[in-house]
């Protein structure tokens, strides 16, 4: 039987990989051919040939917008220092990557993250859900939060 590989289908793993469950962030973003900047304080990942951008999204950070259900991608303060308003790197990261979706047309897909202590600043990552992504519509509040609205879930395989 003539077999192409998974090289000419993209997306498809090839016969024998290991199609178990992710477990971690690193993992999910690997299964999703997503490249993070850095893999210990990146918020963000992206996929390149898909022009895919993922975050992260805390589970607790759900809002209401215009009568829609939001998550708070971004405060205008996060990230920021407290005294000397310098932007941290993983800051300059995300503020790249949102503008890779605003300004450069490429698609936004969330993956949700658990507090250990909501509270906590800064937080912790309980869990992240790795079952799933949602695509995302994002939309600049008055506020300056930058606020995405789940439009469709993606079950990762």
């Amino acid at each position: 039987m003539f077999h192409r590989g998974a090289a000419a289908y993209p997306g498809v793993m090839p016969f024998g990989t290991d199609m178990s469950r992710p477990e971690n962030r690193s993992q999910l973003m690997a299964r999703l051919g997503a490249v993070q900047v850095n893999t210990v304080w990146s918020w963000c990942a992206v996929n390149e040939s898909r022009r895919r951008v993922y975050f992260s999204i805390w589970t607790d950070k759900a809002c209401d917008y215009e009568g829609r259900r939001a998550y708070v991608m971004q405060e205008p303060d996060w990230g920021m220092d407290d005294v000397s308003g310098r932007k941290s790197p993983a800051r300059n990261d995300q503020d790249a990557k949102f503008s890779l979706v605003f300004d450069g047309g490429y698609e936004p897909y969330g993956y949700f993250i658990v507090a250990k202590d909501p509270s906590e600043h800064p937080r912790q990552i309980a869990e992240t859900r790795t079952t799933f992504v949602m695509k995302l519509e994002l939309h600049t509040a008055e506020s300056g939060e930058i606020l995405g609205i789940p439009i469709e879930r993606v079950d990762v395989r």
